[in-house]
């Protein structure tokens, strides 16, 4: 999740990162807990769930969104219960455009604040850019 987190490249000083749990439960906690585009999140790998991944969540089902290559369709519409991930350095990293949508049910926690080191301390800064692929999903006028 360069540069959003490990900024320096450093193999010596690595982020450390609170994760929220409870955002998983959004309807129960509140308005503020829910996961939301733009959010930074923890999700157990596709191809491996014993591996954690941190990436930044870019749409929620039924958005069109805008892929990347290696991904075979210029775009895709996130299916019911899946949601579109992806890291923030666009070309090195696997994510939604590796390997397609991901099931909501693998989003483990939301990635609230870097504690560590102490002069990065604070809340994980949203990264702008991403919102330009995606497209918001259509309203039904007669619903």
């Amino acid at each position: 999740m360069q540069p959003t987190l490990n900024p320096d490249s450093s193999m010596l000083v690595k982020d450390w990162v609170v994760l929220n749990r409870y955002a998983r439960v959004a309807t129960a906690v509140g308005e503020k807990d829910r996961f939301k585009p733009g959010d930074v999140v923890a999700v157990k790998s596709p191809s491996d769930p014993k591996t954690l991944l941190i990436k930044r969540l870019i749409a929620l089902p039924n958005t069109l969104v805008r892929t990347l290559p290696p991904y075979p369709e210029s775009t895709v519409r996130v299916p019911a219960g899946h949601c579109w991930i992806e890291g923030d350095e666009r070309f090195h990293t696997r994510d939604s455009n590796t390997f397609g949508p991901v099931p909501l049910g693998l989003v483990e926690s939301k990635v609230e604040y870097i504690v560590w080191p102490p002069s990065r301390w604070g809340r994980v800064q949203a990264r702008p850019g991403w919102e330009k692929r995606v497209v918001e999903p259509r309203r039904n006028f007669f619903a």
